[in-house]
């Protein structure tokens, strides 16, 4: 293939930047030819691909990302591009990486009416409009799940443009084999003794990241661990300010600021936190580069990868609203030495399992499957046939080969008024189309739950009961089933941790799966992913009936699975985070709930089968 990737600015220490980087690489490695158009380029070039300056007029950054989008269309247009992928909003684009906030939304929280009257305002609501807009025909890339509601709300974006992608950490910032003899080097070299404190903050954009929350709390810490901890400030931006905010609390002495630098993960590795109290942040790809380094991290839930944080129980994330005086007392909670060991040897055993590293891999797995691009129409992939797995009146799962490479395809073809009256009258809200199960998938996935992975989705007509869709997933891996699975004792307690741990997840949510039995959870290779989210409900709160259908199901599919009375007393610690006896002090009533609609499901069960052994 033939790409055209456009980037206003490259500079070598900005996250989109290495993004960018990292995907023209990847798409160079297979053997397609990358055409780079950008504004600026600093930094060594890339001999791999062809790197175009376009020389822009403006002062403003307006102005000059106006200049240069008209003149990249001017020369695409002489060109034939397979691809032309965006890293910044603007017209003309097949696909839009989508590393930045909402402009709309965010311009309308922080400035008034007036700010809207701007020429500035103007045009990145434009160029925003013409990626978004419901009209548009631009393909989204999304890194950032919990953004694309606030698009869908301002743009009426169809879901089926946006496709979510994994987090892509570079491999080189896993902890080498030698990181403690790293860490002693690093730390003699800047004059960190052993019992010494060294907190690090990484990223340009120094406001947006909390720098100014961070040396509040520095100032804050007691005196006796003050005395002993420095703070290291890497990236580019202004610091005028903050060394003058350093000034006048006193700590000038503790802080340093050391710019751009090259070897990042050396200070990682030297470090014992990495604060990162931002105001806003789309991503926050640092917060992974320091938990595979095995840095403990203290961040806020405004960070998209903040729940990678929680996962990994690996540090601390702090609620919204930002309150100074959490964030001060958070700061004395992390130097303490038993939570940074634990913390620690928790961040490095989640470096080996999780799936943060394909983000490349699988931007050029879509260009080339061509999905994006509508090659395949939608009676094409209707038409799809392949091993079926399951197969109803008005909807079919099948396993499909599509360039080599296994997918998992659903095809709904209505479900006809009977059904929705029926369920109508269950006082249910129907299912009409594989939306639900796309839009479950993709917020499991922002939560940190292991699923399956989307790769496109489809669906048309008006009629609710002749609506036509389809949902394609890729194939997993070789898994095994809860339902038959009989574990070591020590895997067991850790599959029970997990079981506990993505319901837990999901009834904190708003997510009822509604089939929540053990057969739908899949044991990989690292992994345990949850499938089957055909019928998965989301609200705001869960109702009671369907928390206790839910756990009623895991109970049922548990009885033959070779489960004691403690391991039901540990899950039930485990998903309610809390200590045992607090569970059955206080709880009593739903777990007695849970208890009868399992053992009346199993009653079912039992008897059916012997009805048909029979």
């Amino acid at each position: 293939m033939k790409l055209a990737f456009c980037l206003f600015n490259y500079f070598p220490f900005g996250g989109l930047q290495r993004d960018f980087l990292r995907i023209a690489k990847e798409c160079v490695r297979r053997g397609h030819t990358v055409d780079v158009y950008t504004m600026e380029w600093v930094g060594e070039q890339e001999p791999q691909f062809s790197i175009h300056i376009i020389p822009v007029k403006g002062l403003q950054n307006h102005t000059r990302a106006r200049h240069f989008t008209d003149q990249v269309k001017q020369i695409l247009a002489s060109q034939s591009y397979d691809w032309v992928v965006g890293f910044n909003k603007m017209s003309g684009l097949d696909i839009y990486y989508a590393a930045d906030t909402c402009y709309q939304a965010k311009a309308k929280k922080k400035h008034g009416w007036w700010y809207r009257w701007m020429p500035r305002y103007r045009y990145w609501v434009n160029a925003e409009k013409a990626v978004f807009d419901i009209s548009s025909v631009t393909q989204i890339l999304l890194i950032a799940h919990q953004q694309k509601n606030e698009f869908q709300q301002l743009y009426k974006t169809p879901s089926e443009r946006f496709h979510l992608l994994p987090p892509g950490i570079a491999k080189d910032r896993i902890a080498p084999s030698n990181a403690d003899e790293i860490r002693q080097t690093m730390r003699g070299e800047w004059g960190i003794l052993p019992d010494d404190f060294l907190l690090l903050m990484v990223g340009s954009g120094f406001k947006t990241k909390g720098l100014d929350r961070i040396l509040i709390g520095l100032a804050a810490l007691p005196e006796t661990i003050k005395n002993k901890t420095r703070l290291f400030v890497i990236g580019i931006d202004h610091s005028e300010s903050f060394i003058k905010q350093a000034q006048q609390l006193n700590i000038e002495k503790k802080v340093t600021f050391l710019g751009g630098r090259h070897d990042v993960s050396r200070f990682f590795l030297a470090a014992d936190v990495l604060l990162h109290p931002a105001y806003n942040e789309n991503t926050g790809t640092v917060l992974l580069e320091a938990l595979v380094s095995g840095l403990p991290v203290l961040t806020t839930d405004v960070c998209g990868y903040a729940h990678f944080v929680q996962r990994a129980e690996a540090g601390i994330v702090l609620p919204s609203p930002f309150k100074q005086a959490q964030f001060n007392q958070a700061l004395i909670d992390m130097l303490d030495a038993e939570n940074h060991k634990k913390w620690r040897l928790n961040a490095l055993n989640f470096s080996k399992t999780a799936d943060i590293y394909s983000m490349p891999e699988r931007v050029v797995d879509l260009l080339e499957t061509n999905f994006l691009k509508g090659i395949h129409g939608f009676d094409d992939i209707m038409q799809l046939r392949g091993e079926v797995f399951r197969e109803l009146e008005n909807r079919r799962t099948q396993r499909i080969l599509l360039k080599g490479k296994p997918y998992f395809i659903k095809q709904h073809f209505g479900v006809g008024w009977k059904e929705i009256i029926k369920n109508l009258w269950q006082g249910r809200l129907p299912i009409l189309s594989a939306k639900n199960e796309w839009q479950a998938i993709s917020l499991l996935h922002a939560l940190g739950v292991d699923t399956l992975t989307l790769v496109a989705y489809g669906c048309r007509g008006k009629n609710p009961a002749a609506l036509q869709s389809f949902l394609i997933t890729e194939a997993l891996p070789t898994t095994l089933s809860l339902e038959h699975y009989r574990p070591s004792f020590k895997l067991k307690l850790k599959l029970i941790k997990e079981v506990a741990r993505i319901t837990r997840t999901l009834h904190e949510h708003g997510i009822n799966h509604r089939d929540l039995y053990l057969c739908h959870f899949l044991l990989g290779e690292e992994k345990l992913y949850l499938i089957d989210l055909h019928r998965a409900q989301i609200r705001k709160k869960i109702p009671l009936r369907w928390r206790v259908k839910d756990l009623a199901g895991l109970y049922f599919s548990s009885k033959n699975s070779g489960l004691t009375k403690r391991d039901l007393f540990r899950f039930m610690m485990l998903y309610r985070a809390k200590p045992l006896h607090d569970v059955l002090m206080h709880e009593a009533n739903l777990w007695k709930k849970v208890k009868q609609r399992g053992e009346k499901l199993y009653r079912k069960h039992k008897a059916t089968t012997a009805a048909l052994k029979g």
